[in-house]
């Protein structure tokens, strides 16, 4: 359950004194809300709010989490329960895939919802046409099919073992809905779209004939406010009523909760704080070099002097509440004298003992945010201690993700959103994606090509390309290469093609997430062993070998699990957080 964290609190007073300099210089601040209005600050801008393209912005799938109804919902201990599906099966090989529509569903234009609107959705993003982003993670469908208005069935062309996890995401659209749904969305869910000033505020109204009952309060403003002492303003003033893990500095977060008239909820959180580690570095391909900056980091130092308290350590990327989570692995304990030890163990010896001089240099990348730099800054402090020159580059964030996905960095410092609150999370992170730009637009011509003889060259630059080995070693790849590589006949074409579909399966469908190019052959099989699997006692021993061995391998640090915090005005009631940090508890908030 979520705590209040009402705490007496001394502070500096500038933090009050440049709070009311805002406020004298921000008319907007002075508009208190509406009676029957939610205000909530948000600090990013959203993209768009169709879930077919939206879902990779946070503030985006948080806004949707209130327009759109999904197939399925995560329970608090994050298991999938129904919800616009009011039931659904799977066949033992998870090829087939069975949902009943809750009956009497409507869409915010008065349209029922059915099953054609379930299939138009999947349909749409799998089209080239509409060039979804989510279209790669809903490829294995080889139909889906509607026996009546409130059943809806998937048949994938093979098993299909991550679906289910990927539902949660998915909003159901109206058919026929285009791009224009994402600045003009229509759902299901317990709020409509009203209205949207780009970059500024979104406006939504209460869904009265929303099937799990009206929301509460009528109207919910929602209002993008950048900076971080302006939104700090805005609460102070009441012009604001709520704002939730606002990226607010720990120290700001508890003067607030000294405020008259203002709340501060904290809850155990599930996001991830970590650090990416790139093994293509050579010196991070050493495990010894990684597990030593992991023993120089001090966790419980930063957590409580920088983050006040508002995190708790972790060990594995999944957190304690997760099925599959695994507490008997290795932990990482603050041991700077250790961590000199492994180095030395790696031939990696201090030049000058205690001086100045550094055994060697790393680069460490964040984002522009203050608490980031400033986490970065006690990180390079703690490694210098053992002989590591840390330096730090801060970047904004579209670059500093480009330049992850290139692996272009040595290590990075971010906090990974949502995705480990299933255990789906070890495949998109741990299993070895085979990551070349010549073999994906190979691939991508090969999927496009009908002709036999056209495909002839496709076949060779494929050929050329599997002959280097430099994917993960995998001898189901092996075997397929050799068989396709044998089929030279015209007439064989089709055959050979789905041959190399069927290795580009295996090399890229899992790993979306293994930006630091982990390659362990025993951790893929644990995976898709664990994928195939239908009994949870026998997933959950192959998921902890997983993160037993990720433990001792490291391919990403784990620091802390951020606290949920919410902070509000004392007028909102009945507020009901969770651990994953979603929107669904604004449809049951109250006003007094």
């Amino acid at each position: 359950m979520p705590r209040a964290a009402h705490r007496k609190i001394f502070f500096h007073p500038l933090i009050f004194a440049f709070a009311i300099l805002v406020l004298a210089t921000c008319p907007a601040c002075k508009r208190k809300p509406a009676a029957d209005t939610l205000v909530i600050a948000i600090e990013t801008v959203p993209r768009g709010f169709d879930p077919r393209f939206s879902s990779g912005n946070s503030k985006s799938a948080r806004i949707m989490q209130l327009l759109y109804d999904t197939l399925l919902i995560k329970n608090e201990r994050f298991d999938f329960v129904p919800s616009l599906a009011d039931r659904f099966s799977e066949t033992d090989d998870s090829r087939t895939f069975t949902f009943h529509i809750r009956p009497g569903v409507k869409f915010h234009n008065g349209k029922a919802l059915t099953s054609a609107d379930v299939k138009y959705t999947f349909d749409s993003i799998a089209s080239p046409a509409l060039k979804s982003p989510m279209r790669g993670v809903f490829d294995k469908f080889a139909s889906i099919e509607t026996p009546d208005q409130e059943t809806v069935i998937f048949h994938a062309r093979e098993p299909f073992y991550s679906f289910i996890g990927n539902l949660p995401a998915i909003g159901i659209v109206p058919e026929g809905a285009g791009v224009e749904n994402i600045d003009s969305p229509i759902g299901s869910g317990p709020y409509r779209f009203v209205s949207y000033r780009e970059g500024e505020a979104v406006k939504l109204q209460a869904n009265p004939d929303y099937w799990a009952g009206a929301p509460i309060i009528r109207f919910v403003d929602v209002r993008v406010i950048s900076d971080n002492g302006t939104r700090q303003a805005a609460i102070m003033s009441g012009e604001v009523d709520l704002a939730y893990n606002a990226e607010f500095d720990p120290e700001t977060t508890r003067a607030l909760a000294g405020r008259p008239g203002l709340q501060v909820i904290e809850g155990n959180g599930t996001n991830i704080a970590h650090l990416g580690v790139n093994l293509t570095t050579p010196l991070l391909a050493s495990r010894e070099v990684r597990q030593a900056i992991a023993c120089a980091i001090d966790r419980q130092a930063i957590i409580h002097s920088l983050l006040r308290d508002q995190a708790r350590e972790a060990d594995s990327i999944l957190p304690p509440e997760q099925w599959a989570f695994e507490s008997d692995i290795t932990v990482y304990n603050y041991n700077p004298d250790w961590a000199k030890t492994l180095l030395d163990q790696a031939g990696l010896i201090d030049p000058d003992g205690e001086g100045p001089q550094s055994r060697f240099e790393l680069t460490l990348m964040t984002s522009t945010n203050q608490l980031s730099r400033n986490i970065g800054a006690i990180i390079q402090d703690q490694l210098r201690r053992v002989g590591i020159q840390l330096n730090l580059s801060s970047l904004e964030t579209a670059t500093l993700l480009d330049k992850i996905s290139k692996a272009q960095f040595d290590l990075y410092y971010l906090i990974s959103v949502g995705g480990n609150q299933s255990p789906d999370i070890l495949q998109f992170v741990y299993h070895s994606r085979y990551q070349d730009a010549g073999f994906n637009e190979a691939i991508s011509k090969l999927r496009a090509e009908a002709d036999p003889l056209k495909m002839r060259s496709i076949f060779e630059e494929l050929d050329r390309i599997l002959a280097r080995r430099e994917y993960c070693r995998d001898s189901e790849v092996y075997r397929l290469a050799a068989r396709a590589a044998a089929l030279a006949e015209p007439n064989e074409g089709a055959a050979r093609k789905q041959l190399y579909l069927r290795i580009n399966s295996i090399l890229t469908d899992r790993g979306g997430a293994n930006r630091s190019r982990y390659c362990n052959p025993q951790m893929n099989a644990w995976i898709v062993e664990a994928e195939r699997i239908t009994d949870r006692s026998g997933k959950k021993s192959l998921y902890s070998l997983v993160q037993k061995t990720a433990s001792d391998d490291l391919p990403q640090i784990y620091l802390w699990y951020p606290a949920n915090v919410l902070i509000a005005s004392k007028r909102v009631g009945n507020i009901q957080i969770e651990p994953s940090g979603a929107w669904f508890f604004v449809s049951t908030l109250t006003l007094s």
